[in-house]
């Protein structure tokens, strides 16, 4: 099994110098090498078709809506379930919301608490922009939430790879900010493309 995570917004509070409204997070499950495989010569595919270089990297934030619908509508007919949580920010409280790091440590471990019982010995593959330590961190706590009922870890391995190099991680980006763009431009067109694979998208807090 791989599970590829990805997120969009920011986890600032400050809105008043430009924090976004809302974070998303966006957990991809594959649930064999074969399926996965599939998906990766699908990328690699359109982005022959579309006459790009093989170093070009689907970006949800960069691509034209052109691009954005020949991936989703491409990916779309793979195999795959993606699940989501997606927090409204000014709607939060408590003091573990102030420090940004324990609030994206939050929202990840959400999104793969809804895909807990599709695991089984998984690989997460988190894209490692960003802060290494942080993600290591971030790697302890996934591991710790993913213990069963028996005990047992439902992950074999956490890993950072970079976005430019995994088709797979692009997918989660492009997922991610479909969804992302169904709650902040409140425009659905892409997130529809591939709903049939959404398990859950969890809007918190609720209202």
């Amino acid at each position: 099994m791989l599970v590829l995570i990805d997120e969009s917004g920011d986890c600032g509070l400050k809105f008043d110098k430009g924090s976004s409204e809302f974070f998303t997070c966006i957990a991809v499950l594959f649930r064999d090498g074969m399926a996965a495989d599939a998906c990766d010569r699908s990328i690699d595919g359109l982005r022959y078709q579309l006459k790009k270089p093989r170093t070009y990297e689907f970006h949800f934030s960069h691509c034209s809506d052109r691009i954005r619908r020949a991936f989703l509508e491409t990916v779309s007919q793979e195999d795959f379930r993606y699940a989501g949580f997606v927090l409204e920010k000014r709607k939060l409280y408590g003091n573990r919301f102030t420090n940004p790091k324990e609030l994206y440590e939050f929202a990840v471990t959400l999104a793969c608490d809804h895909l807990k019982l599709h695991l089984e010995n998984a690989k997460v593959i988190i894209d490692k922009n960003g802060d290494r330590e942080f993600k290591k961190r971030l790697e302890r706590s996934l591991t710790a939430n993913m213990v069963d009922a028996e005990g047992n870890c439902r992950l074999r391995k956490v890993t950072m790879e970079a976005s430019h190099t995994n088709n797979l991680v692009q997918l989660a980006d492009m997922i991610c900010g479909a969804v992302g763009r169904s709650f902040t431009g409140h425009n659905d067109a892409f997130r529809a493309l591939v709903k049939r694979h959404e398990k859950i998208v969890q809007l918190w807090p609720q209202s």
